[in-house]
């Protein structure tokens, strides 16, 4: 699993992150290689990260920026991509919390 710190240029909709979370879920039930990517969808809910972040998926990417979504472009965006795009990483929730932190200024609360 990679993450990185991008310009996201297109239209931002965001999905709710139950709606993140059945996805993730449902597929680490079939595939356990995504099941990092549920633990991620997980810290978020149980951080109260729901309330500054706010995401989408592209295929099984997640891209994250904080709330309320900028007006302006480009939209500063963390990515986290899915082991369908890169290597899985068993360190995935804390290297979240790190980009998050430094590319968005949130900070995850404690569970």
């Amino acid at each position: 699993m990679r993450m990185n710190s991008r310009a996201w240029t297109d239209r931002f909709d965001a999905v709710p992150w139950a709606e993140i979370a059945t996805w993730f879920h449902e597929l680490a039930a079939e595939h356990a290689e995504f099941r990092p990517m549920t633990d991620i969808v997980s810290s978020v809910l149980a951080r109260g990260g729901d309330r500054h972040l706010v995401a989408l998926t592209s295929m099984h990417d997640l891209v994250v920026t904080s709330r309320p979504v900028p007006d302006g472009r480009p939209i500063e965006v963390v990515v986290v991509r899915s082991p369908s795009s890169g290597a899985s990483d068993s360190d995935a929730v804390p290297q979240f919390w790190r980009f998050v932190r430094e590319t968005l200024d949130v900070e995850a609360e404690k569970p």
